[in-house]
């Protein structure tokens, strides 16, 4: 699919605010095709976002909407036969055309901490073993520096007792605290990138605060970038410097956190604002989105929201959005941005 050319309007921040040095991660007319049951299926379209050094992006949206498949292609934890068609560049190098040890190396760059982390550490490996095998595996250190350095990150993530916890397995600790075992082993690497896929999903509240706390803490402390996926806007803007919203394995807005929150532009990011419970206003009934949310590969070559969107035009649905980008760096994918960010900002409200 070729990307629409983006057009560029005056912007939303003052010049100053722009990010100026090359970004960490930058990612191009991303595009992944899948062969399900035999059949090719598109499941990311004209993927484009960048994160700078330091800043932490979340990327927003319902079930299927692509958030997940974007980590795992910029991890290149793909499976067999993927397609994929554009660019990513991590840290100056071409992410996708690395094989072999080079890919290798650079993956000890990066660092993913999942949702389920009973799902990826090994039930029958204590502790220890699970901390230690990617430091001495990367010939970094021997087991007594590897051992110090785990028991040393296992406390700065919370977690007492870490002669103890080391000797322990994985089972004998709470989901709470397997989940700071991932983000301890996610910086022992001392990673450029941390991929967060909706790591406090499976967390009690207060856990989630915990967790999120220590995330952000390391995060600053350490200078390291954070692509943090959730399906919740307001914890996105609590943590992330920048927010990018995905509908139908397409980016159809991104912007400074804080204004997306406050002031979308896009009809489907309105809607989501608007889902979401206030406990500081009388409770009403919340305005769910009608329709169903589509797959990429369900998508036309139209906009993917316009059959669910109040705001729809004709021409929505004859010709593709071009894509919006502001001199800030914001952007937003519909054919109606300009108009409609009075009235969507109303909506939230």
């Amino acid at each position: 699919m070729t990307a629409a050319i983006p057009q560029t309007v005056s912007g939303a921040r003052s010049p100053g605010s722009a990010r100026s040095e090359e970004p960490l991660v930058a990612i191009e007319g991303l595009n992944l095709t899948l062969e399900v049951g035999g059949e090719k299926r598109q499941v990311l379209r004209d993927v484009s976002l960048t994160i700078g050094r330091g800043e932490a992006l979340g990327l927003v949206g319902e079930s299927g909407a692509g958030k997940s498949m974007t980590l795992r292609t910029l991890a290149r934890l793909l499976p067999e036969r993927a397609q994929t068609t554009g660019s990513i560049r991590f840290d100056g190098q071409d992410l996708l055309s690395l094989r072999g040890d080079a890919l290798r190396r650079k993956r000890g760059d990066l660092a993913v901490i999942f949702q389920d982390p009973r799902a990826y550490i090994n039930p029958v490996r204590r502790i220890g073993d699970f901390l230690t095998e990617q430091l001495r595996t990367l010939g970094r250190t021997d087991r007594h520096e590897a051992t110090r350095r785990a028991q040393q990150m296992l406390s700065e993530v919370g977690i007492t007792d870490t002669a103890r916890r080391m000797r322990q397995y994985p089972g004998d600790l709470s989901g709470g605290m397997l989940q700071r075992v991932m983000i301890a082993a996610a910086l022992l690497g001392e990673p450029k990138l941390i991929l967060a896929d909706e790591p406090t999903t499976a967390l009690d509240v207060t856990t989630q605060s915990e967790v999120m706390a220590i995330l952000d803490e390391l995060r600053y402390n350490a200078g390291v970038s954070l692509l943090f996926i959730t399906h919740d806007l307001d914890l996105a803007a609590a943590v992330c410097d920048r927010t990018a919203v995905m509908y139908a394995g397409q980016i159809v807005e991104s912007r400074e956190s804080e204004a997306l929150h406050h002031n979308p532009r896009h009809p489907y990011t309105a809607a989501l604002a608007g889902a979401r419970p206030d406990l500081e206003r009388p409770r009403t009934r919340l305005a769910a989105i009608p329709g169903r949310p589509i797959g990429a590969w369900e998508a036309e070559a139209t906009c993917a929201f316009a059959v669910r969107c109040p705001h729809r035009l004709p021409s929505c649905t004859e010709s593709g959005p071009v894509p919006l980008t502001y001199e800030s760096g914001d952007a937003v994918r519909c054919l109606r941005a300009a108009d409609l960010e009075a009235q969507l900002r109303g909506d939230t409200e």
